[in-house]
């Protein structure tokens, strides 16, 4: 027999779980008009971090994006790509570069790229910025035998100008 206090406990993972639950299945989405207990909801969803769309569990799985740079000085080639031990930096600059999906982002994108590896390798005075797509194909797809693959499409090169 359970408490009256494990019945509480019991009753608030229940009522957190079905705000999870509604949330990721797009809640707000559901009505144009917010009523009163749309809003308390989303509120508490707010401030608990239950309100998150869990849209991860979408049916596509989105493309990653990988950026190599191809610095040179004239007489020698170096490729490279910005990462570093600390795994939240290399998050953070992962999710700088899913900004390169957006067309109109691109160029700026490319030059502010190229600008901080050409300040990190001072004796460079060209560098490629390749920004690479992982096309991963739908499940159906995949199951009929389509792999992912790795496509360049943007490559740009600059030059220091002095």
């Amino acid at each position: 027999m359970l408490t009256i206090k494990q019945r509480v406990w019991l009753c608030i993972a229940c009522f957190h779980l079905m705000v999870v639950a509604l949330h990721a299945a797009h809640l707000e989405e559901w009505t144009s008009d917010k009523p009163w207990l749309l809003k308390q909801i989303t509120t508490y969803g707010d401030f608990t971090g239950s309100g998150n769309i869990f849209s991860f569990f979408a049916p596509h799985v989105g493309n990653e994006i990988a950026v190599v740079y191809t610095l040179g000085d004239g007489s020698h080639q170096e490729v490279t790509r910005l990462e570093g031990p600390n795994t939240e930096c290399n998050r953070r600059i992962q999710t700088i570069y899913n900004f390169f999906s957006i067309e109109e982002a691109q160029s700026l994108l490319a030059k502010s790229c190229a600008a901080y590896m050409l300040r990190q390798h001072p004796s460079s005075n060209v560098v490629r910025v390749t920004v690479i797509d992982k096309r991963v194909p739908a499940m159906a797809a995949y199951r009929a035998g389509s792999e992912p693959k790795w496509e360049p499409f943007l490559v740009k090169d600059f030059r220091v100008t002095r």
